[in-house]
This record gives C-alpha cells, sequence and structure tokens, in this order.
C-alpha cells in the first residue's frame, strides 16, 4: 500500500518503522504518525496550515456545525463500500483529521473492515490528528505525490482542497470512487458580505475539472444554516481566507453578535476513475484536433516569459472557505 518517497519500492512495517528494500527508512513519531515528506517535496519550510490554523479549525468542527457534510460523506462512502473487502481509503489532505474520524467511526459503525489513511503536508495538522484516533494510519506527505501503490486505493476522499485528477486517478482503484467536497456558490454567503464591498459567488466547476480522468456519479448539494456563538465565529475567522481579508473592526462587529447565522452550501460529488484507454483516447483526440503550435520564431522566444511551476501544496486551496 504505502511506497517509499525515495524510491516508490513497497514499505514494509516493522513495528514503529517502515522501511523499503533498499534500506530507506521512516520512524514513526511519538504521536503515532509517519513523515515521508522529502525536503525536495517541501515549498518552504513549513508548509501547510500552521499551529494557529489547525487549532481553528478543530475548534470549528469540533463543534458539529458541519456534521451532516461529514454525514452525507460517509454515507456515500459506505454505500459503495460495503461489499468490498477490507478496503483501503485516503483523506487526502485530511487537516486536523475530523473528517478521517468521522469516517472511520460510520465503517466501524457498518462493520466495515478497512484501513484508513489520513494526509497532509502540515506536521502540526497531523500531530493535531494523531490525536484523535490512534487505528487511523497519519502520515505527513505532499498530496500532489502521495505515497501509495498505484491505483490501490477504494475511496479517496478531498475535502474543500484542490484537486489534482491526474493525482486522483492514479491513487484509486479502477473500482473505487472519489468524493469531492467543495464550496458551493452562495457559501458563507453573509460573511462575504460583511467582509466584502462587492462579494462575488461563484462555483468552481468541478464535473469539469474531473472529466477528463473520471465519470461523474452524482451530487448532493447541501443548502442550510448555522448559528454561530462567539467562540464558533473566532474559530471560522481563523480558519477561512475571507477572514485574512477582512478589517479587525469587521471582525469585532462580527464576534459581537452572540448568535451569527451563516448560510451553508456545499457540493459533494462523487466520481468513478475512467479506464486508463478510455482517457488516453479522450486525450489523444484533443491532441488531433487542438491547433497546431507553430515554433516560436528567435525574436518571440527571447521575450517570452518563464512559466510559472505551481509548487503550491494540495492544501492551499482556492475554495478552501470554511471546510
Amino acid at each position: 500500500m504505502l511506497v517509499c518517497p525515495v524510491c516508490q519500492n513497497p514499505l514494509n512495517q516493522n513495528g514503529k518503522n517502515l522501511s523499503c528494500e533498499k534500506s530507506h527508512s521512516f520512524d514513526q513519531a511519538k504521536q503515532g504518525y509517519f513523515n515521508l515528506l522529502l525536503n525536495t517535496a517541501k515549498n518552504s519550510q513549513s508548509p501547510g496550515d500552521n499551529a494557529a490554523m489547525v487549532k481553528a479549525r478543530q475548534a470549528f468542527l469540533d463543534s458539529g456545525l458541519y456534521k451532516s457534510i461529514s454525514d452525507t460523506v460517509n454515507q456515500l462512502v459506505i454505500e459503495h463500500l460495503w461489499q468490498t473487502e477490507s478496503p483501503q481509503l485516503l483523506d487526502l489532505a485530511c487537516g486536523e483529521g475530523y473528517y478521517t474520524q468521522q469516517l472511520h467511526y460510520a465503517l466501524d459503525d457498518h462493520q466495515i473492515k478497512h484501513s484508513l489513511y489520513g494526509l497532509d503536508i502540515s506536521k502540526d495538522a497531523i500531530k493535531t490528528a494523531a490525536k484523535r484516533d490512534k487505528s487511523i494510519h497519519w502520515i505527513v506527505a505532499n498530496g500532489f505525490k502521495a505515497p501509495f501503490a498505484s491505483n490501490s486505493l477504494h475511496c479517496v476522499l478531498n475535502m474543500f482542497n484542490r484537486v489534482n485528477a491526474k493525482t486522483l486517478h492514479a491513487l484509486c482503484h479502477e473500482n473505487g470512487k472519489v468524493i469531492v467536497a467543495s464550496a458551493a456558490k452562495y457559501h458563507l454567503e453573509q460573511l462575504k458580505h460583511a467582509i466584502y464591498n462587492t462579494p462575488k459567488f461563484e462555483e468552481f466547476d468541478m464535473v469539469g475539472e474531473m472529466g477528463n480522468e473520471f465519470d461523474h456519479d452524482v451530487r448532493h448539494q447541501l443548502d442550510f444554516a448555522i448559528k454561530l456563538k462567539p467562540e464558533n465565529t473566532q474559530a471560522l475567522l481563523g480558519m477561512t481566507p475571507h477572514a485574512w481579508r477582512s478589517s479587525p473592526e469587521t471582525q469585532q462587529q462580527l464576534l459581537e453578535n452572540p448568535e451569527l447565522e451563516l448560510r451553508v452550501n456545499v457540493n459533494i460529488d462523487c466520481f468513478t476513475p475512467k479506464k486508463l484507454e478510455t482517457v488516453k483516447v479522450e486525450t489523444e483526440t484533443e491532441s488531433k484536433f487542438a491547433p497546431e503550435k507553430k515554433p516560436a520564431t528567435a525574436e518571440a522566444k527571447a521575450t517570452q516569459e518563464p512559466a510559472e511551476t505551481d509548487t503550491k501544496d494540495v492544501n492551499q486551496n482556492i475554495w478552501k472557505s470554511g471546510g
């Protein structure tokens, strides 16, 4: 299941140690997780959510305000896996582990024997997650280079994070499912009105983004209201990008509301991986009918700007607004 991040050979566990046939070795941290994040896979000294953001997200999610999101995801997973023998699951970019833990409980309740992995690039997040349940396998790693054998996971969750369809397809078993939760058009509508002069209400085309590698099975759109006490509001402000763009005065006004009501609008999409042959044929077809690119002249080459390399980790999500 797990593969070595250095050489991609299988990792074998012996007590509190993981090692491969080429003698690359990884010791389990005292908190119970394994760090498989190589320095070459990091874009900063401490990538991902910092300790303060992790604490805020844990406080908000543990309040139960998003439990219906977790319940909907868990039901989709159970419907898919109830006849699968010893399924392998991954919560990709799991953060502090709330959704991972809730899924673990749901699977146990339905007597589905399973192996569940929670992966995040943030060491602070995984340290917190590892305190939730020792029977979940917690991993620090880069989500775009997740250390798993190809097509070995029966279900992959992506909760409010950037998606990379090719990465997800490489991870997902041919009969597996990928479940993605993302902010819908009016998610946290009142918060946006309070923070922005001209708030934008847009929705990312998740089905289109996944379309080359996956067939779309079903979408559940949740649309409900939550009422926040000041401590909930404080936690939400600490975990969403909207708060970073708000003034101290605006934040204070929000915190002074004893029962702030917010709209929760979330899409939960379930996808099935396309057969590799189908993906290949579609890619070749797109290339066949794409406009022919003419070679650049020497003058044009000299004026071209260098291409930007996307080095952001899977946790830095443009849609992560309250998940």
